[in-house]
């Protein structure tokens, strides 16, 4: 199943095109912007990018730009392309607090209208305590969660995804810091067998905390989205 997963993946990278920013205006661009705040440093990684549909993506030209900016600091994104993808990246450092308003301006040449205020706040951070990396779980027993996280008044989602299990996921309400993964929730996959090939039934499974929140797009824009999320994740093993 997971090579069928990630050929289907290939082909939709391989449909991915570009076109330049001059060809289309400002009111027919879909915007993507993600602020992810990893749990081992203290910076805000900040990433943009910009379609018109589905798959084709847009490349800024000459005087266009764009820019984030939050806690007092400030950074132009820099452009990055691949596998038919292009988007613009970059870090806050230092920018990790609770509330803290994270914006991106996206500035245009005079000929179309520039998009200076999306905008979002960062949520609290959080962090795994329990499972360890490394060890080993029964997927005939429950998996105890545990996280760190300040005062919050935002849901979290616990998920999972491995070679041999299904992928699936727990939302936790506002304020809860542990719970367990019940006795057989994490399936193993079924599908046809490989001749003489013996299926895979122990297997790493990466278990992910992750709060988002979501803010506020440029109205200028047609359409799209702007999130923090705050991310821990855990690498386990997963036997019968």
């Amino acid at each position: 199943m997971k090579r069928i997963l990630v050929g289907a993946m290939v082909l939709v990278l391989a449909g991915c095109s570009t076109v330049q920013s001059k060809d289309v205006r400002t009111s027919g661009i879909t915007a993507t912007y993600v602020v992810t705040l990893p749990e081992t440093t203290d910076v805000a990684d900040v990433s943009a990018s910009y379609r018109v549909g589905t798959l084709t993506f847009i490349e800024l030209g000459d005087g266009e730009s764009v820019t984030s900016s939050g806690g007092g600091k400030d950074v132009q994104l820099k452009h990055h392309k691949s596998a038919g993808v292009t988007d613009y990246d970059g870090q806050l450092d230092g920018v990790v607090t609770a509330g803290t308003e994270v914006t991106f301006t996206l500035t245009r040449g005079s000929g179309d209208d520039s998009a200076p205020k999306s905008t979002v706040k960062l949520p609290e951070r959080v962090k795994l305590t329990a499972p360890q990396t490394g060890t080993t779980y029964s997927r005939r027993a429950a998996i105890p969660v545990r996280f760190d996280s300040g005062p919050s008044d935002q849901s979290s989602l616990l998920s999972w995804a491995g070679d041999c299990v299904q992928s699936g996921s727990l939302p936790l309400e506002p304020g809860r810091t542990e719970v367990s993964i019940p006795p057989g929730s994490l399936r193993p996959i079924t599908g046809t067998p490989t001749p003489g090939r013996k299926p895979t039934t122990t297997c790493q499974v990466t278990v992910m905390l992750t709060r988002r929140t979501e803010g506020t797009l440029d109205s200028a824009f047609k359409d799209g989205s702007i999130t923090a999320q705050s991310e821990s994740t855990r690498l386990i093993t997963s036997a019968p």
